[in-house]
């Protein structure tokens, strides 16, 4: 019985909410009302405004040039159970991939390079070279 009270109290409390959230999102008109009556014009005549955005630069990384173009083969599954083994760029990279754009870019670029250049381009490149057969009277 509690949980049906719970659940009515709440269903009426979002329906005097979302209204009042949806109000205080609104875009304020420019025109007063009455001028938009008198006019007969219901549209607001205000142009969108564009926002310019910058790209962000690439995160200052503490590592040497050496040590940031090492690989790191981030492109295989279930990474997070394994990411201690991981050399410390690629940690780095890993636990700081959401702090920006340009953190997550450098997380990226890592896994794209493990996926062109790692394990997976090589078992794909072994395949291809090794001599192999197909059973085609299964």
């Amino acid at each position: 019985m509690q949980l049906v009270k719970y659940s009515i109290f709440l269903f009426v409390l979002c329906g005097t909410l979302i209204p009042v959230e949806i109000a205080a999102r609104s875009v304020d008109m420019k025109q007063p009302m009455e001028s938009v009556a008198r006019t007969g014009n219901a549209a607001p005549s205000t142009k969108p405004k564009h926002i310019r955005r910058a790209a962000e630069g690439m995160p200052e990384m503490p590592m040497d040039l050496h040590t940031k173009h090492m690989p790191c083969d981030m492109d295989s599954r279930g990474r997070e159970s394994f990411m201690y083994a991981f050399p410390n760029h690629c940690i780095w990279a890993f636990n700081n991939r959401y702090l920006s754009e340009g953190h997550y870019r450098v997380y990226k670029t890592y896994q794209l390079e493990g996926f062109f250049f790692g394990q997976y381009y090589e078992r794909l490149k072994r395949y291809e070279f090794e001599p192999h057969t197909y059973d085609y009277n299964m």
